[in-house]
């Protein structure tokens, strides 16, 4: 069962990180027994449509992108596909639109100023700084990236996390701890909600901290898969593989085996995340010269990328097939995120430094990529270092700056009194990428190269159809409960922020 392909990846991944408290399983063996800690595994849905959800993002990959392969490939599984597909072509994605909150807006249904997740990589007021033992000034970097790893350049993130690399904070006994990714997410997801009635499920991605989907219950996914993407080379040929021990993992879990292939488990909520396509964007051979959103035109890198997906996919449906699960499986195939700029002509990157500089006030903490969020060591300055930043614009390539109150009225937590929200938010021009590194695109902005995704919705009882009103990828955590009828009012990003379930796939808001 796929265990041959997997062993690598599989080879330290399966063990339990360091907690102190219970967590569920985040490696790739069969994972401890959730007995007293969880709601025993029941297969009794309540009045739900579909048997199992599976979420597949393809990251970076825009809507432009797939109507542009449809007409390249009329024969393609892709194109097969849309004959029994409900496709939603306005689909916004999550603001920031960092991988992190874009994960997070998929699976909780909130947005940064509930969930308190901006970035991967942002400053908490709330918090004190790693290895501290919680004493001197308050306020922390959380870095949930590579850094939070053991060790990086292991393909299982060196089985653990460090420690001594992420925020502590006093807890209500007096006592001080580190924290987990799982504890800095504010609200539940719905692997949570799908474990509290029973269901099993599953999770796969790039880096070990997106066991933060596990919840603040710590206990969210039976089955977490998260090879450490930083340990490998960058070349398409190693994304490739890497992609592989994603879909090789996902055949696994489809057939009812946990990701190594062991075990009998009926998974009924599974997502997984892939990256071929945003390396491709990012790293040389991306787009084309005179590509444009409305008209993307691919290198070869890209093309190569696209071409796989769908050899991949075609795959993947024969084995939902052969598992006797094609009929009672609502398929999703979307992106989390874009990519910026598509029109690499417009490229520029600029050092966060120089960023920083021109602020005149002292920053604690930047983080950006083709947008940057910044707190400042003194919140009431924010509208001078708005008025500072503004004044060098150009050479800086920013449109427009948020400052103190802007930041709450654009929609993110209100930094007077929210430890996670930016104290200033600098909105670039398209192209600009506030890096010295050589990627050739990015994300985090919300700029529509950021924000277009495609949102494919397949069964094959559906009849094909395309709908162009505007929706977004919050949308996502509220269907795909509803789809297997699991209670809406259970997860609490609906009850907060009510963004409801996609209209037209005959689910109901409730």
């Amino acid at each position: 069962m796929y265990s041959q392909v997997l062993s690598l990846a599989l080879a330290g991944t399966a063990l339990a990180y360091p907690s102190i408290k219970a967590q569920g399983p985040i490696g790739g063996e069969t994972p401890a027994s959730f007995k007293g800690l969880w709601t025993e595994p029941s297969h009794e849905y309540s009045h739900g449509q579909f048997k199992q959800v599976v979420y597949i993002s393809f990251d970076g990959m825009h809507q432009s992108d797939l109507t542009k392969f449809l007409e390249l490939y009329p024969n393609s599984t892709w194109a097969g596909l849309m004959k029994n597909s409900v496709v939603f072509s306005n689909t916004s994605g999550s603001t920031p639109s960092d991988s992190f909150p874009a994960t997070t807006a998929v699976f909780t249904g909130g947005t940064p100023r509930l969930t308190g997740i901006y970035w991967d990589d942002t400053w908490a007021k709330e918090f004190y700084p790693a290895s501290s033992n919680c004493s001197g000034p308050i306020g922390a970097e959380a870095d949930w990236s590579v850094a939070s790893d053991w060790n990086s350049s292991s393909i299982t993130g060196g089985s653990a996390f460090n420690l001594s690399a992420t925020p502590m904070r006093v807890t209500a006994w007096g006592s001080c701890e580190p924290i987990f990714p799982h504890d800095y997410l504010r609200v539940n997801t719905i692997f949570e909600v799908a474990r509290a009635n029973g269901l099993d499920t599953a999770y796969l991605d790039k880096h070990p901290a997106y066991e933060f989907l596990n919840g603040p219950s710590g206990l969210g996914l039976t089955q977490g898969f998260f090879p450490e993407i930083g340990s490998i080379a960058s070349t398409l040929d190693a994304e490739f593989a890497w992609d592989d021990l994603h879909w090789s993992a996902l055949a696994n879990i489809t057939a009812g085996h946990y990701a190594n292939g062991t075990g009998e488990i009926d998974f009924s909520l599974i997502g997984v995340n892939f990256q071929t396509v945003t390396w491709a964007q990012s790293n040389g051979g991306g787009y084309a010269a005179g590509s444009t959103l409305e008209n993307p035109i691919w290198g070869a890198n890209l093309t190569k990328a696209f071409e796989k997906i769908d050899a991949k996919l075609s795959i993947y449906m024969d084995q939902l097939k052969a598992a006797g699960k094609l009929e009672s499986t609502l398929l999703i195939l979307s992106s989390k995120q874009g990519q910026s700029p598509v029109d690499e002509s417009t490229l520029k990157h600029i050092d966060s430094n120089l960023v920083i500089n021109a602020t005149g006030v002292e920053v604690s903490f930047l983080t950006g990529d083709d947008a940057a969020l910044l707190w400042l060591k003194d919140g009431s300055q924010a509208a001078l270092a708005k008025e500072n930043l503004m004044a060098q614009a150009t050479e800086l390539n920013i449109d427009y700056v948020l400052a103190g109150d802007e930041v709450w009225e654009f929609g993110f937590g209100n930094p007077r009194v929210d430890p996670r929200a930016p104290d200033v938010v600098i909105a670039a021009k398209g192209g600009t990428l506030y890096s010295t590194n050589s990627q050739t695109a990015n994300h985090g902005a919300w700029l529509p190269d950021d924000l277009e995704v495609p949102m494919v919705f397949y069964n094959p009882t559906f009849t094909g159809k395309n709908m162009s009103l505007p929706v977004k990828t919050t949308q996502l955590a509220s269907t795909m409960l509803s789809a297997l009828g699991l209670p809406l009012a259970q997860l609490d990003a609906w009850r907060k922020e009510g963004a409801p379930v996609l209209p037209y796939l005959n689910l109901p808001n409730y």
